[in-house]
């Protein structure tokens, strides 16, 4: 069924559905930066006779959209995202402590997301520190 089609094209008709855009219309325009990847991870430039669109987009947390074409480009996005930075210390916190990270106080995230921007965003520093938070903190 529908052979014709590239994975965008597929993946697209495959998730229009209302009940499936509620989380797809977030993950597809990410995951359609990997396009120029087969299954088997093989770099590409077309799919059925066709180039591939790598293009996509994220809409952030703050309200703003951004527009990418391929994973470089989002992958240079995250990286130099507060909100992905953040996310990245509330999940290493977490996964290091098994504690969620605001009963360590509001500020805790921001704290250590400055630290660790500061420190050139190195994990090994950044994990003394969290570890150094987690064993100071009353609770």
């Amino acid at each position: 069924m529908h052979a014709d089609l590239n994975t965008r094209e597929r993946v697209t008709l495959q998730t229009s559905p209302a009940v499936c855009q509620s989380c797809h219309s977030l993950i597809n325009p990410l995951g359609f930066s990997l396009e120029h990847y087969d299954a088997a991870g093989r770099y590409r430039i077309e799919e059925k006779g066709r180039p591939i669109d790598a293009t996509g987009h994220y809409d952030a947390l703050d309200g703003t959209s951004v527009d990418f074409r391929g994973v470089r480009e989002l992958a240079e996005y995250l990286v130099n995202s507060q909100e992905t930075q953040s996310a990245f210390v509330e999940q290493l916190f977490h996964h290091a402590v098994k504690q969620p990270i605001n009963a360590f106080g509001p500020r805790a995230t921001d704290e250590l997301r400055q630290s660790f921007s500061e420190r050139d965003f190195n994990m090994r520093k950044l994990l003394v520190e969290i570890a150094t938070r987690a064993a100071m903190t009353a609770r």
